[in-house]
């Protein structure tokens, strides 16, 4: 696609054009002729990218491709002029003994400086040529423009769903619904037995199976449940990792259980060998449980089998749901032994039910469009999407932004089944690729790439949204807006996909964000589609990548348990390389590691914007990886990383360091001097000294603060931070964090470990707009500081609260039940000094979530009127509890109750003898694990 490569160039132009203008002396022109140039060749490029996508007119295929090649070379003009102009700068600095950072021109008119400029200039004058004889071609060959209409805000006379009120729709499902949960809690049969949803693809299958999988039903009836999407190329040993890792998870699903906890139970040397180990690895943790192990996807006869044999059948009601397709289901029957329902197989939407997905898409839950429409839309909906759920979903999204009715009536019109589909309504839609077609056309040129984008990760698993948009803003994707900061305008980039159906939003985060989203099969299929044809990534999901010499993007997908990459060729085009392996066991072979010399690709892709590595066996960095100044994204989630290169300083343009390791790592003084540095999230140690001037700072996660002491204020320069966490502090660094966090008025999130912590951290006045603050570790002042009385005041943002070995007193728990906005309180281990707690009246206004893991505790008292929403309540081992709050009983809005190790409490609310079961009749889930 052409028009993703002439908004990258356009974005890259400005970047020249913005410089100082010493810097465009004798190129000025030349470059703001070929932004001029490329502006116009913008406009023409939408519409015949969208007659190239429907394969209408060869000629206009070329034409595309043509102008596409061009645009990368102009990008590669740019690109190699500023690569070596911050190459001969960093030289005369270092000569001059000035500091690196930024871009900025060496003085005098020097010859090298003078042959920079004229091998540039002349590069354009031959960019410029070929346009001009491309634009030639276009009336040449009777190349037609039809004018592409711009994109239109929603109308503002038509009320519509927030991007946050687009969940999925179970309408039409209702009957599916109730035989799936029957199914699954029918103590009629307590022999471990298959259920199996069946339909073509986007017809519904997911969306039925996650909503029965929440229902509060199937959650009180399963002490284990674990979801596995299969991927492409999984092998079996990966797929009972995936469910044992998750059954870990649950098992320690107090926030004592880390990521990293549940990795090493399927990293032992059990798991490490045969796929006949981790069988019997899961086999032994799932016996005696009551389990729900769902598989969504295709699997293989052997693959199957290996599963069923991994699972006991204890006759306590366990069940293995199967989503798949109806050639999976009857693999599936040719391997199960054992009791099996009748497969639920999903049909089409009916006219009804296709009208009432789309109202809600479209106007939220209770609107609808205005009554004298109604009628015309109700028919043309149905005959466009034939009752395909994805394909009513993504319509909707497109009329999300067009007026009404002139502009439905023209997307109606366009996407109407020709006279030959009209009589067929069953089988595959023909219509998907019109309406898909149509709703990536819709998308403004920066929505396009970013769309295009999720090409590079895995499908149907879900992705994280910090991620995703620092990737974007690293890509130049992002549009500067006055007043938000870039991630705040990717975020609304995103919202802004969700709006139009074309990201599905699955979690958001404590703040009301974005936390994950998802692309459905067919999307990510499009999406890569797309973007292999337009040569904006290339994606693969073996370990032996064979990719041209010419690729711009790569993304290396593999879903085996492989942990290496073999990359074959150079490749110098290369800006991006992307990296996801799965999660799982670690290959401790060293011959599977990949060494600092096999990452010698690097040095001749110099061009390198992004490195974003997940899962590989990665030790250590090239030196070279310090030439690549272009890089704004460097994430290597590698747990053996041991070592960075010295030369990880000379990345001026480095905007977000992300490192997941167990090593604390050594960086040089000149990488805190970076300037552009956004996000920094490592196991580092921090200079004794200052921070250099980080005004763009704002995430500074796991960092040790070793060499902090006095009362100085080492993060003076980052005063722009809305995260940061710290690691081993001490009583040496109580006044230079004091200091710090005085200064530090935009901080919304803060994790402190250490002993002893602050307790000023509720009293310092400029953290007002803090909202998630975690402590672990001892308070210096256990029944809290001074001031705490204005706590309401000083605290009003305050949203989470985790305390882990903190030895408060009850004055300091009264303290925070006066914090007017606090949703979620986490209190474990000895968070609380002492065996009885109180919670008084009206305390904890709006407290949603409640999670208790004190072991000395032996009497917990709730005053009738504190907690009134309270919504879950977790106790973990809290051994020495005697019985539960009689405030419970009262509490109306408690929906959940889960307990864990404490079985006590367990036999004093069984129901008809124990002597706690009235406190808790009315909860709809009490779930009990040992």
């Amino acid at each position: 696609m052409a028009e993703t490569a002439i908004t990258t160039v356009l974005a890259k132009v400005a970047e020249l054009v913005a410089w100082e203008a010493a810097v465009l002396l004798e190129v000025g022109d030349d470059v703001r002729l070929l932004r001029d140039k490329l502006e116009w060749l913008h406009t023409f490029i939408r519409d015949a990218d969208r007659r190239r996508r429907l394969r209408d007119d060869e000629f206009v295929a070329v034409w595309v491709r043509q102008t596409r090649d061009v645009a990368f070379e102009a990008e590669d003009a740019l690109d190699d002029f500023l690569h070596r102009a911050g190459r001969r700068r960093r030289k005369v600095a270092l000569g001059s003994g000035c500091a690196v950072g930024g871009w900025w021109w060496w003085p005098g008119r020097c010859a090298g400086q003078v042959a920079l400029r004229h091998d540039l200039s002349g590069r354009i004058r031959q960019i410029r040529n070929r346009l001009n004889e491309i634009s030639e071609n276009r009336a040449v060959y009777n190349i037609e423009h039809t004018p592409a209409p711009a994109w239109a805000a929603a109308s503002s006379a038509t009320t519509l769903a927030a991007w946050d009120d687009l969940e999925e729709d179970t309408v039409g499902l209702d009957k599916y619904s109730d035989m799936l949960k029957e199914q699954l809690v029918d103590d009629s049969v307590p022999a471990r037995a298959l259920v199996a949803i069946a339909g073509e693809s986007s017809i519904g299958k997911t969306t039925l199976a996650r909503k029965v999988y929440q229902s509060l039903e199937v959650r009180n009836h399963f002490e284990i449940r674990t979801w596995t999407v299969l991927p492409h190329k999984c092998r079996a040993a990966d797929v009972l990792c995936d469910i044992h890792r998750q059954m870990t998870n649950q098992l320690r699903r107090a926030p004592s259980a880390s990521k990293q906890a549940a990795e090493d139970s399927c990293d032992g040397d059990k798991a490490v060998g045969t796929g006949k180990d981790i069988s019997n690895q899961l086999h032994k943790s799932m016996t005696g449980r009551r389990y729900l192990v769902v598989v969504d996807g295709s699997v293989s006869i052997t693959d199957w089998n290996s599963l069923r044999a991994s699972l006991p059948d204890e006759g306590n009601g366990s069940r293995v749901l199967l989503i798949t397709d109806p050639e999976g289901l009857e693999v599936v029957g040719l391997g199960h032994a054992g009791h099996t329902y009748d497969p639920i197989e999903l049909t089409r939407l009916s006219p009804e039910s296709t009208y009432e997905v789309f109202r809600r898409r479209v106007f939220g839950p209770r609107g609808d469009c205005p009554g004298r429409y109604k009628s015309r839309y109700y028919q043309d909906v149905f005959r466009i999407t034939r009752g395909l759920p994805l394909s009513i979903v993504v319509l909707a999204g497109i009329l999300r932004s067009k007026e009404l009715p002139a502009e439905w009536d023209e997307v109606m019109a366009q996407l109407a089944p020709p006279a030959r589909e009209k009589q067929h309504r069953g089988g595959s839609s023909n219509s998907w690729p019109r309406i898909m077609s149509r709703a990536f056309d819709d998308l403004p040129h920066h929505l396009k790439s970013c769309f295009l984008y999720l090409a590079a990760m895995r499908e149907s698993t879900p992705v994280d949204a910090q991620r995703l948009v620092r990737l974007w803003v690293a890509e130049g994707f992002v549009r500067p807006r006055r007043g938000s900061t870039m991630e705040e305008v990717g975020q609304g980039y995103l919202k802004e996909l969700i709006s139009r159906c074309m990201v599905q939003l699955v979690d958001k985060d404590d703040f009301g964000g974005v936390q994950t989203v998802v692309v459905h099969d067919r999307l990510h299929a499009f999406a890569q589609d797309e973007a292999q044809e337009a040569s904006f990534i290339e994606s693969h999901d073996s370990t032996d990548v064979l990719a041209p010499a010419t690729v711009r993007r790569l993304a290396v997908l593999n879903s085996t348990t492989d942990r290496y990459v073999q990359l074959s060729n150079a490749l110098p085009k290369l800006r991006s390389i992307i990296c996801d392996f799965v999660e799982g066991r670690r290959v401790r072979s060293s011959s599977n590691f990949i060494h600092t010399t096999d990452l010698d690709f690097l040095h001749a892709s110099k061009f390198l914007r992004v490195i974003d590595i997940h899962g590989l066996e990665l030790k250590k960095l090239p030196n070279e990886i310090g030439s690549m100044i272009h890089i704004r994204y460097l994430g290597l989630q590698c747990g053996d990383l041991e070592k960075l290169p010295s030369t990880i300083g000379n990345l001026v343009n480095l905007q977000s360091l992300i490192l997941g390791g167990r090593h604390v790592l050594e960086v040089p003084a000149a990488f805190w001097r970076i300037p552009t540095l956004r996000h920094v999230v490592a196991l580092f140690t921090l200079p004794s000294r200052a921070l250099g001037d980080l005004h763009s700072l704002q995430t500074l996660h796991g960092v040790h603060p070793r060499g902090w002491g006095g009362d100085y204020n080492p993060l003076g320069k980052a005063a722009s931070l809305r995260s940061l966490e710290l690691r081993e502090l001490t009583a040496k660094h109580a006044d230079a964090l004091e200091a710090a966090l005085e200064s530090l008025d935009l901080l919304e999130h803060l994790e402190l470990r250490g002993d002893p912590l602050p307790s000023s951290v509720f009293s310092i006045p400029s953290l007002r707009r803090l909202q998630s603050l975690k402590l672990i570790g001892a308070m210096d002042a256990p029944e809290g500081p001074r001031g705490a009385e204005d706590v309401r005041y000083i605290r009003p943002n305050l949203i989470r609260l985790s305390m882990w070995n903190t030895e408060v007193g009850q004055k300091f728990v009264d303290m925070l039940a006066e914090l007017p906005n606090l949703a979620e309180l986490t209190m474990m281990y000895d968070a609380y000094d002492g065996d009885r707690l109180a919670f008084v009246e009206t305390g904890f206004p709006r407290l949603h979530k409640l999670k208790l893991g004190l072991t000395k505790l032996e009497e917990w008292t709730v005053s009738p009127e504190s907690m009134p929403g309270l919504a879950m309540l977790t106790l973990f081992r809290c051994a020495k509890m005697r019985m539960l709050p009689e405030a419970l009983a009262g509490m109306t809005e408690l929906e959940e109750v889960v307990l864990y190790s404490m079985p006590d409490i367990v036999g004093r609310i069984k129901e008809g003898e124990g002597q706690d079961y009235h406190k808790v009749k009315h909860v709809p889930v009490i779930q009990t694990i040992y």
